[in-house]
């Protein structure tokens, strides 16, 4: 089995390449985005996601120096969960794809708290 550290880079790298998929998505209007693509809210968030995935992407090559870094992503990721939970609970959107990245906010901070870097030689 990987070690915790290995597992904690794939997982950083998953997480870089799932946020450029969502930011191109969402900057080039392709597929179901809604009307959040062409606002200025969606360009922040744009820019948001691609700095996540930057941030990502250092921190996997070291996990221990960049768990700052990763604190920021379980965060985000946890707060998103949480927004996209209020969307589909109270307000009644037919057919609203958000519902298929319930699954992977939720499992992300789930899985980068259990791998997360301990101290190097413990």
């Amino acid at each position: 089995m990987p070690d915790r550290i290995t597992m904690t880079r794939l997982l950083l790298i998953l997480y870089a390449m799932g946020s450029v998929v969502v930011a191109m998505r969402l900057l080039f209007a392709i597929g179901a985005v809604g009307q959040l693509a062409n606002t200025t809210s969606g360009k922040v968030l744009v820019a948001a996601l691609l700095a996540l995935a930057f941030g990502a992407a250092v921190a996997a090559r070291d996990p221990w120096r960049g768990r700052l870094m990763i604190q920021v992503v379980m965060a985000f990721t946890t707060l998103s969960a949480l927004a996209i939970a209020y969307r589909l609970g109270f307000e009644h959107y037919g057919q609203d794809p958000a519902w298929l990245l319930l699954p992977f906010a939720v499992a992300v901070p789930l899985l980068l708290g259990l791998f997360y870097p301990r101290r190097p030689g413990d």
